[in-house]
Parts: C-alpha cells; structure tokens; sequence
C-alpha cells in the first residue's frame, strides 16, 4: 500500500494524522471499500507510533511542512512502515536506509 502524504500546509505529523482522521471518516460512511479503509487506517496508526516526528523535522526541513516534496508512506515487505520523498528512504525513528 501506498499513501502519498500532502506536506504543503502541514508537518508530517499533522499530515498523517488527517489523513487518519480523514480514513476514519470515510470507513464510516463508505459501503464498500472497508478492507481498503482499515488497511490505510492500521499503516497510518503504525507510523503515528513509530516515527520520531521532532526527528524527522530537524533531519529533514522539507518534513516540516510549506514544501511541494512528495511523500510517500509504505509498508515493507516486513510490514513496517517507511517514508519516501527526494529518493530517500526513512524508517523509524527517523533514520535512512
């Protein structure tokens, strides 16, 4: 699965945390697509745990929101989360692979 986070008015925090609010939100009104809906919202809440945000803004300004960079959230093949702009990989807590 895939995500691809909005940065341009928001941190990364704040940006994975509505775009949980806004999976939430969806699941509840959705008819179909729950199986879709509950994976977003387990891979969302695995990287609202697992992530330094503090860390990622101060190794990563971009991160910090007011930038036009594409970020994107994964699940590995071992199941963790990842971030992915600029042709970087970051894992939790707020390391490069």
């Amino acid at each position: 699965m895939k995500i691809e986070l909005d940065l341009e008015r928001h941190c990364i925090e704040t940006g994975l945390k509505r775009r949980n609010d806004s999976a939430i939100f969806r699941y509840f009104k959705a008819d179909a697509e729950k199986n879709d809906l509950e994976a977003e919202m387990a891979l969302l809440e695995q990287a609202l745990r697992a992530f330094d945000f503090q860390l990622l803004r101060s190794r990563w300004p971009a991160l910090s929101g007011g930038s036009g960079h594409r970020v994107i959230l994964i699940r590995d093949a071992d199941g963790e989360p990842r971030l992915i702009f600029e042709n970087t990989v970051i894992i939790p807590p707020a390391n490069l692979i």
